[in-house]
């Protein structure tokens, strides 16, 4: 068990942690686990990310692999959301684009027991179950790659735009906060990437108070729509059509609309409300495609798409539909095998005639 600066990513074994910028939670450091330590009836295996309201692992259960979200002290009832949001969504149908969340203890369901919670050392720690995935997340893709096949690009803000309306639509709440530390990226059969969201945001239908405090300390700032910094305008679909044009001028670019490293959240939040990143730099790609972006993440909401389906919609029309997965087909693979066995068994019938 370690501490960590939620906002420095610094750990310290004993919560001696400490700087002199304003922005830093001394005094209210987080718990992240080590390898082998347990959660419940959960083995830790390795830390994956550390998001401002919680930290992801790779983790192990019944000998399976799973991914284990657990929430920061404070957090506890935003993690509650999102566990309930995301066993509503799923009910009926699982979106690609979203994690599937198992039961939090086992043999319990997951209508009753969406999210778990234990006591580690004194401390109640609320926690996530997820199927596991392979891949990696968009923040350790883009430093691989700061400026991925455009087409790859495109596809990963359709996708994106798809499951933040399906959020929209079935959840009627907002996400507010997309930004590639939360965001894990898999990659199909094809090798395309395809997106998954493994953190549903602010899921915007607090009041108010919550809005403004979880602004301050959970939202990222150099992801974090200018109104909702400036507070001169309310949150809206508009809100997240910035986000996603923020993550799809990146992947043009090659680098961040607004450079956060070595910058303190006050000063990444100013450069965010003058709203005047540098233009896209891509004589490869029509006019259109940069006035797209351009309009996506405009400094006014009322100048951006107004909905997320109408920034997807604008994407397919100049770079076409995500290809389907593809999947094994299963009924050729069984029949190959039952071939393949009758084969055998054939192959065998005629060796011993012979040996015989």
């Amino acid at each position: 068990m370690k501490r960590v600066c939620t906002v420095c990513h610094r750990l310290s074994a004993d919560g001696n942690l400490w700087c002199q910028e304003p922005d830093c939670p001394a005094g209210h450091l987080p718990i992240v686990f080590d390898y082998g330590e347990w959660l419940g009836d959960i083995q830790v295996l390795r830390l994956l990310r550390i998001l401002r309201n919680a930290a992801i692992y790779e983790a192990e259960r019944d000998g399976q692999k799973v991914l284990l979200k657990v929430a920061h002290d404070g957090y506890q009832d935003q993690l509650r959301l999102e566990a309930r949001t995301l066993a509503e969504l799923t009910a009926d149908r699982q979106h690609p684009s979203l994690p599937v969340l198992l039961p939090a203890y086992r043999q319990a369901e997951i209508v009753h027991r969406p999210y778990g919670k234990t006591v580690f050392q004194g401390e109640t720690k609320y926690y996530l179950v997820f199927e596991h995935i392979e891949g990696e997340f968009m923040r350790d893709m883009l430093l691989k790659n700061p400026q991925p096949w455009y087409l790859h690009a495109a596809w990963l803000a359709i996708m994106l735009a798809d499951v933040v309306a399906f959020l929209h639509i079935k959840a009627r709440r907002l996400h507010l906060n997309l930004h590639p530390e939360a965001i894990y990226i898999r990659y199909d059969k094809a090798g395309v990437p395809r997106p998954v969201l493994l953190d549903l945001g602010l899921l915007s239908a607090v009041n108010e108070e919550v809005r403004e405090t979880w602004m301050e300390k959970y939202a990222v700032p150099a992801y974090t729509p200018p109104e909702l910094i400036a507070r001169d305008a309310s949150p809206s679909q508009a809100s997240d059509v910035y986000s996603l044009g923020l993550l799809l001028y990146e992947m043009l670019a090659g680098r961040p609309a607004f450079e956060f490293a070595q910058r303190r959240d006050a000063d990444v939040r100013a450069a965010v409300v003058k709203g005047v990143p540098q233009p896209l730099e891509r004589t490869d790609l029509a006019k259109d495609i940069h006035e797209i972006v351009q309009q996506a993440i405009h400094r006014q909401p009322a100048y951006r798409q107004q909905d997320v389906r109408v920034f997807a919609k604008m994407l397919r029309t100049k770079f076409g539909e995500v290809p389907p997965e593809k999947t094994r087909n299963l009924n050729r693979h069984l029949a190959a095998l039952v071939v393949g066995g009758a084969f055998m068994v054939t192959l065998w019938i005629m060796l011993a005639a012979l040996l015989g």
